[in-house]
């Protein structure tokens, strides 16, 4: 009679152990779902948050952002405050995510699509204003869209007058701007020179003839020492080498010796 007791008490201590270890598997199981749907809450809250300050930063729409943080390595705290969101660095394809209520700082991927350079006003400007170069910048300008073509260069916005009102951050366009030119900007513009141009290789000891050269037209910064007149080559000799392409200028020459 002991072995059928025996055998039923090996039995149930059997059927024991096995429902206490799937007791055990089922609520690990329920506290790693709960663990994993906090970290899903947790990292889509971090998302919106980043996505929310980079689209400010680069004045980007948030649906062409995308923000790399689904890496399971990537443990994100409760933080008790909103994230402090940063882009560190210059090539603004990395945030940095602080949590100063737990100590905690990651730096997280992000990408805006293909870089496009845009440039916008820094600030509020009536119409009849002369743009500087401290009136303008350019800003990313990925994700942004114009029904109005942009200027690309600096050089095509600087002193010239605008027509109308302009916002900061708004795109500088072709239209902002009057086809009347500003009186700084026609002060400022470079005259154009007649200089003469050697079109031959001179050897230094070498009389100059008329024949040697060209007059061209130079705009800008020249220096105060050049030739201007014909009349007076024949009575000059190279002092050094003048290659085709140089302006004559009087440091080149010294006189030549009477025949």
């Amino acid at each position: 009679m002991r072995r059928p007791l025996n055998r039923t008490f090996s039995f149930t201590s059997l059927c024991g152990w096995a429902l206490l270890f799937l007791s055990a598997a089922a609520t690990d199981g329920i506290a790693k779902d709960a663990k994993s749907r906090d970290q899903r809450e947790l990292k889509e809250e971090l998302r919106e948050q980043i996505l929310g300050e980079v689209a400010d930063a680069l004045l980007v729409e948030q649906d062409h952002i995308t923000v790399y943080i689904d890496d399971r390595r990537l443990v994100v705290p409760n933080c008790n405050e909103n994230f402090v969101i940063s882009l560190p660095f210059s090539d603004r394809s990395t945030v940095e995510a602080r949590c100063h209520s737990e100590n905690w700082t990651k730096y997280i991927r992000v990408s805006v699509g293909d870089y496009r350079p845009l440039m916008v006003y820094r600030q509020d400007l009536p119409a009849g204003h002369t743009v500087r170069r401290g009136d303008v910048k350019f800003v990313d300008g990925r994700g942004m869209s114009s029904d109005k073509p942009a200027i690309k260069t600096i050089d095509q916005a600087i002193n010239r007058l605008l027509k109308q009102n302009v916002f900061v951050n708004e795109p500088v366009r072709t239209t902002d701007f009057s086809l009347a030119q500003s009186q700084d900007a026609a002060a400022s513009e470079p005259l154009e020179t007649e200089v003469l141009i050697a079109t031959t290789t001179i050897n230094r000891g070498v009389r100059l003839d008329e024949s040697m050269f060209e007059r061209q037209l130079r705009r800008g910064r020249l220096p105060s020492d050049l030739i201007f007149g014909s009349d007076e080559l024949n009575h000059l000799q190279a002092n050094r080498i003048i290659v085709a392409g140089d302006a004559l200028r009087r440091s080149m020459v010294s006189l030549a010796a009477a025949v």
